[in-house]
């Protein structure tokens, strides 16, 4: 006595889901978000640069005399933060700032140093080069009032 199962098979053929057509208000909205969120993200990125950089500055100008084996680091520091605030000012059209920064840049060249952090004429030099950083600080806290 032989017992058979048959199977029985369901034969549904796959089809994709409908799709809607592309509402045009809410992919705008979308790519506000997504401009808004890079807005704030560089936004915290040069902030964020621009403190480190008046720290390291203003560390190395009080610390004169215990700096000579960390020069490489502040170099590095501070020329990073000029960079970043060159491309960010070149992008926003201040080419005053961005020639400013640019020179910072070049003054503090880790690979090339233009001079040694040894003398007062040069503490001066470090003290000063603060002053382009907070000085963006606060245009763009001017700027910030101003447009709300």
């Amino acid at each position: 006595m032989s017992t058979s199962v048959a199977l029985q098979e369901l034969r549904q053929v796959w089809e994709p889901p409908l799709s809607k057509p592309l509402d045009e208000g809410v992919w705008q909205a979308w790519v506000a978000k997504g401009r808004a969120e890079d807005r704030r993200g560089s936004a915290a990125l040069v902030k964020a640069a621009t403190w480190v950089s008046i720290v390291a500055l203003l560390a190395a100008a009080v610390l004169w005399s215990d700096l000579t084996p960390y020069e490489i680091v502040v170099r590095f520091i501070v020329a990073a933060g000029a960079i970043v605030m060159l491309l960010h000012t070149f992008h926003a059209r201040q080419y005053t700032f961005a020639a400013v920064f640019g020179a910072l840049a070049l003054l503090y060249n880790p690979v090339a140093p233009v001079f040694d952090f040894s003398g007062d004429w040069q503490r001066a030099i470090v003290a000063a080069s603060a002053a382009p950083f907070a000085a963006s600080l606060a245009r763009r806290k001017i700027r910030k009032a101003h447009n709300d």
